[in-house]
């Protein structure tokens, strides 16, 4: 599809490191009220991971290239 990330190499977009710093704020006020948010502290690593492998300028959907199928959407 054409305008999507993916069409961009994921280039551009909602950046990796910005969604990861996203999920630390929200990680950090479920903290200091005591509520439990599994899914966010497990996105919270997944996206930390992703920034740390180098991705961090990337649009965040290149989640799904880089951590669940650690290959391009378009090899088989």
């Amino acid at each position: 599809m054409q305008g999507v990330p993916s069409s961009r190499n994921y280039s551009g977009g909602f950046a990796s490191k910005l969604m990861a710093k996203d999920l630390n704020l929200a990680a950090s006020s479920a903290e200091e009220v005591d509520q439990r948010c599994p899914l966010t502290f497990l996105a919270k690593h997944i996206f930390t991971e992703i920034c740390k492998d180098g991705h961090e300028t990337e649009d965040f959907s290149c989640v799904f290239r880089h951590y669940y199928s650690g290959k391009s959407e378009h090899n088989s």
